[in-house]
């Protein structure tokens, strides 16, 4: 992050408002511990943070006003964007309205999904822009200032967590995670395959 500079906060800011798997929760207080090192000013890294999240808000407001529904549910398997992640927040814009686009800043997953629905529901750009500002910007600075406040204790932090566990013991940790993650993978894969042939079956019964 330090080599790309605010170039590269920018459009890792836009990749993530985009809905692509960059979370602002590992990007943002990492830039902020470049601004406690001098190595990066906090105002800057706001505005390019905060411009790059505007951007990328933007474009999955245009696909769900020009493309719709339907064009999002069958692209969406390419960014890992399934039709129950879309009907949940469906469910958020309706029952709260615009103000939605606003509180949905503040809440993880839906944040990065709201513009669907506002474009499908073809909310006024005005209005989705005011209200997506205003989250954006609370809650990028926020994030960056996390990392600012934690700096002085990253060194610390470091040195306790490596008193307090072996490489052997963090090594069993990785690949106990990394077993758990391939069994789920692969449940997850064959539970799909067997709802598809089920209906399969039941479409052939038809």
């Amino acid at each position: 992050m330090a080599t790309a500079g605010y170039g590269g906060i920018f459009a890792l800011m836009v990749l993530e408002s985009a809905t692509l798997p960059v979370p602002s929760e590992v990007v943002l207080p990492f830039a902020g511990y470049l601004v406690y090192q001098g190595t990066m000013n906090f105002w800057m890294v706001l505005i390019v943070a905060s411009a790059g999240s505007l951007l990328g808000t933007v474009i999955d407001y245009a696909v769900g006003f020009y493309l719709g529904r339907a064009a999002i549910i069958r692209y969406g398997k390419y960014v890992h964007l399934s039709e129950k992640n879309l009907v949940s927040t469906e469910k958020w814009f309706k029952k709260y309205g615009p103000i939605t686009v606003l509180i949905a800043r503040f809440v993880p997953l839906i944040r990065t999904l709201v513009a669907f629905p506002a474009g499908i529901a073809e909310m006024k750009i005005p209005k989705f822009l005011a209200y997506s500002i205003v989250g954006i910007v609370i809650w990028d600075a926020a994030l960056i200032y996390v990392g600012y406040a934690v700096g002085p204790s990253v060194n610390s932090i470091i040195a306790s967590l490596s008193s307090s566990f072996t490489v052997v013991e963090i090594l069993a940790v990785v690949i106990a995670a990394l077993v758990l993650f391939l069994w789920a993978w692969r449940s997850s894969k064959q539970s799909k395959k067997r709802t598809e042939e089920e209906s399969h079956d039941k479409a052939e019964k038809l």
